[in-house]
Parts: C-alpha cells; sequence; structure tokens
C-alpha cells in the first residue's frame, strides 16, 4: 500500500513539473505528463495486485504443504505406533510364551522329582521290611519257639551204626539261665539275648 501512494505521489510530481515546459507547447504536455502518471500508477497498482495475489497463492500453496506435510506426519506416527504396538504384542506373546514354557518345564521337574521321592520313599520302606524281617528271623521273640521237627523213629530207616552215643558228658551239672531280655527303641521291640558278666 505505501508503494502505491509513493509511487503516484512520485508520477503526480513528475507531471506538475513537467508543466511549465509543456505549456509553451500548446497545453498538449499537461494532458500527457498526467497521463503518464495516471498510467504509470495504474500499472503500478495492478503490477501491486498481482504480487499481492502470487504472494497470497504462495502463502495458500505454503500452507497447503505445510498441512499436507503435518497429515504426512501424523500418519507416519500413527503407523510407527501401530508398529510399535504390533511389535508390543508380540513381544508380549513371546515372552507370555517363554514364561509357560518354563512354568511347564518346572511342572515336569516337579512332578519327575515327586515321582523319584515316591520311588526312593518305596524303597527306602522296601528295605526297612527287608531289614525288620532279617532282624526278626535273626532275634529270637520271648513268645516264638523256633520249629523242631519230630521223627518218627519207626519210620525212619536208621542202621544201628550209624550214629554214636555221646560218652563224653557223664556229668549231671546244672545249667545257668543264658537269655536276657532286651529292649531296641528303634525297633520298638523286646528280644532275648545273651546275658552278659
Amino acid at each position: 500500500m505505501f508503494k502505491f501512494l509513493s509511487v503516484s505521489l512520485i508520477s503526480a510530481t513528475v507531471a506538475l513539473a513537467a508543466i511549465p515546459h509543456q505549456a509553451n507547447a500548446g497545453g498538449r504536455g499537461i494532458a500527457l505528463g498526467v497521463g503518464l502518471g495516471l498510467g504509470a500508477a495504474a500499472l503500478m497498482h495492478s503490477a501491486h495486485k498481482s504480487r499481492r495475489a502470487s504472494q497470497r497463492r504462495a502463502i495458500a500453496r505454503r500452507r497447503a504443504a505445510q498441512r499436507h506435510a503435518a497429515a504426512r506426519r501424523k500418519a507416519l506416527a500413527r503407523k510407527q505406533q501401530a508398529a510399535y504396538a504390533r511389535k508390543a504384542a508380540i513381544a508380549k506373546k513371546k515372552r507370555q510364551a517363554r514364561v509357560a514354557a518354563i512354568a511347564a518345564k518346572k511342572r515336569k521337574a516337579a512332578k519327575r522329582a515327586a515321582i523319584a521321592k515316591q520311588r526312593q520313599l518305596a524303597r527306602q520302606a522296601e528295605e526297612t521290611r527287608q531289614n525288620e524281617q532279617e532282624f526278626v528271623a535273626i532275634v529270637e521273640l520271648p513268645g516264638k519257639k523256633p520249629a523242631t521237627k519230630t521223627f518218627n523213629v519207626a519210620e525212619a530207616d536208621i542202621a544201628e551204626d550209624d550214629y554214636e552215643l555221646d560218652t563224653y558228658s557223664t556229668s549231671y551239672e546244672p545249667v545257668q539261665k543264658l537269655d536276657c531280655k532286651r529292649f531296641i527303641p528303634s525297633a520298638g521291640l523286646t528280644i532275648t539275648v545273651p546275658c552278659g558278666n
């Protein structure tokens, strides 16, 4: 706007300055000077309008480009966020699968350990039972007499010369009691053992 006013003022000054020189030419110079000034002003005005229009178009193009770039940035950000969310979901699934696999391994290991413990306890129980049976077989219990086999001499075919009589023990001394009772706390049994001095 300021340029338009300054150009109009300059063209008017030039036109008015040319008036005294052209007055001698019969007054045609005034019309020519004013016409040139007004024409220059009109050209300047139209140039100013076209420049303003081109500036507006450039500003509009710049703003459109900025909006387009902002939209592209938002779309790219949404795309990156979706990709990040997909990666996070995949990582979460992998992590859950890894945790489930570890838990399954732990369950299997615990099951194997429980089975091994049961087997070990069964073996120990069997060994304890066998040891107790061996111990009971070795130790004579108070109410239990060893089984003796009786032979019927009439049924047996024994020749008279198959055995000899014991002729060495001719003394009849009373025999001392040789057994004592002992309690074994770990077995919970009372057993008969030979007495010591």
